[in-house]
């Protein structure tokens, strides 16, 4: 292989990689607290919103007929 091909830099320390640099500080540190209490709110929030949503669809369609015909 070359002096400077891939395979050689890709595992020396400080070589290149195919993560960047907040790849390599994220697979190595875990998060704050406060992060991933943001994350997990917003997707609890999500998820709630869009099954509320779905159900109202339902609900929707069993109240108007007009709604049943798929064409």
């Amino acid at each position: 292989m070359l002096e400077n091909g891939s395979l050689r830099n890709c595992c020396d320390p400080g070589g290149r990689s195919r993560f960047g640099l907040a790849e390599r500080e994220a697979a190595g540190a875990p998060r704050p607290a406060w992060v991933v209490t943001v994350l997990s709110s917003v997707l609890i929030f999500t998820t709630v919103v869009d099954i509320l949503g779905n159900l109202l669809v339902i609900v929707s369609v069993f109240k108007n007929r007009k709604l049943r015909n798929s064409g």
